[in-house]
């Protein structure tokens, strides 16, 4: 049958307590027939009623049940990414909620992009008017990113329900009982020993770090963010420029040296839908691999203690063995993650055990490719670089310049 890029539902408001709207969304046959309906990459799009005030009920109570019921169908069909948003301009009494459900998990990479790339977008799809003025009343790229934010109430509600989803406590705020150790006091970069040469830098304790404490959660939120379509736009430079190296010397050399930096100190992660990196702002990013279970800093479920992947002991052919524990996507849908990426991307870390005074700080980089697809390429990295065949990527293009300046 016929299969639509978008399905735009109006009718029915889920909000209103309807019979037969609970019912169509209480059985999951109508949602099952709206994903089959939809093309790999489409879209839902449905109005939800006037939007959340902090004092509502949650979802699985009150005026909002049948809301709840819908979404659960939706995760349960097999939407891979859920967002809802608040607008202002619908002309009802008050601020009108719509939902918009992706039936892939990536397409959450074109929900999370930036202004300029949103208005690059708008400009390159609409026409223009003969008055230059937009064409488009309420609605322009800044509008767009501000709908990626859930509104307060919109989390509130959603961490009030009976069994509060285990975000709402690891990343609405930072707990008051973690311990936190200022990097000034506790850290400090050094040359790294790795078998019997020099290997770059490390971060190494200035004193002793006690189990379980944190370091530098006042520098976390600071860290340098690259979207997913912004990285891929670097990517794709860094192969053009290596394509006309010849021609354009100077562009290979000016791309690579961001492509570099980001891709030897920073870390991977597909929270957005598509790879996106995450660098840190301070010392923190001179941390460097533990090999073969070494690492001493980093967080484990209790799960992922009984489990302990390391490079040498996971099987890079049964990604599904390793995803749950290393690969984090973001669920299907949670107003906390989407208020919180930046949290989730760089906080929850913790010493595992004493650091003593002088030992290098190590983490586990087998979470940091982040994307099932460079994964497998990542883990052989790894290998290498603990077995001393290759080096890291910063080693690398240090090395190389200074060859070509001797």
């Amino acid at each position: 049958h016929e299969r639509f890029d978008v399905i735009i539902m109006d009718a029915l408001d889920p909000n209103t307590s309807l019979e037969i709207a609970g019912g169509l969304y209480d059985d999951s046959t109508f949602v099952d027939l709206l994903f089959d309906a939809l093309t790999e990459q489409g879209v839902f799009v449905v109005q939800l009623g006037r939007s959340k005030m902090s004092t509502d009920p949650p979802d699985d109570v009150g005026r909002f049940k049948d809301t709840g019921l819908m979404i659960r169908a939706l995760e349960k069909s097999g939407f891979g990414s859920i967002h809802t948003y608040d607008e202002g301009h619908s002309e009802f009494h008050m601020p009108w909620s719509y939902l918009v459900a992706f039936k892939d998990y990536k397409s959450r990479a074109g929900w999370h992009r930036t202004a300029p790339e949103v208005q690059i977008e708008l400009r390159r799809r609409l026409d223009q008017t003969k008055s230059g003025k937009p064409i488009l009343r309420y609605f322009d790229a800044a509008t767009m990113v501000s709908y990626q934010l859930p509104s307060k109430a919109q989390e509130t509600t959603y961490c009030r329900g009976e069994d509060e989803p285990w975000e709402c406590d690891e990343y609405v705020g930072v707990d008051p009982e973690y311990v936190h150790l200022p990097a000034s006091e506790y850290l400090k970069v050094g040359k790294r020993i790795f078998g019997e040469h020099a290997s770059g830098r490390g971060l190494f304790a200035k004193q002793d770090i006690p189990y379980y404490t944190s370091l530098a959660l006042d520098e976390n939120g600071k860290a340098f963010q690259i979207p997913p379509l912004t990285w891929s736009v670097i990517e794709s430079l860094l192969t053009w420029a290596e394509t006309n190296e010849d021609a354009i010397p100077f562009v290979e050399d000016e791309i690579s040296t961001v492509h570099t930096f980001v891709e030897g100190y920073g870390h991977a992660a597909i929270l957005m839908g598509a790879q996106h990196m995450a660098v840190d702002s301070g010392v923190m990013l001179f941390m460097n691999h533990g090999c073969n279970d070494t690492y001493n800093y980093g967080y484990l479920s209790d799960e992922d203690r009984a489990v302990r992947f390391t490079e040498t002991n996971v099987n890079v052919d049964n990604l599904d063995d390793v995803t749950e524990h290393i690969i984090n996507s973001a669920s299907a849908y949670s107003p906390v993650y989407e208020r919180n990426l930046r949290h989730a991307l760089n906080t929850g870390d913790y010493a595992l055990r004493d650091i003593k005074e002088g030992e290098e700080v190590l983490t586990d980089y087998l979470a940091f490719s982040g994307d099932p697809d460079t994964w497998k390429e990542e883990v052989r990295k790894l290998k290498g670089l603990c077995a001393g065949a290759i080096v890291g990527a910063i080693n690398e293009y240090e090395d190389s310049r200074s060859e070509e300046s001797s």
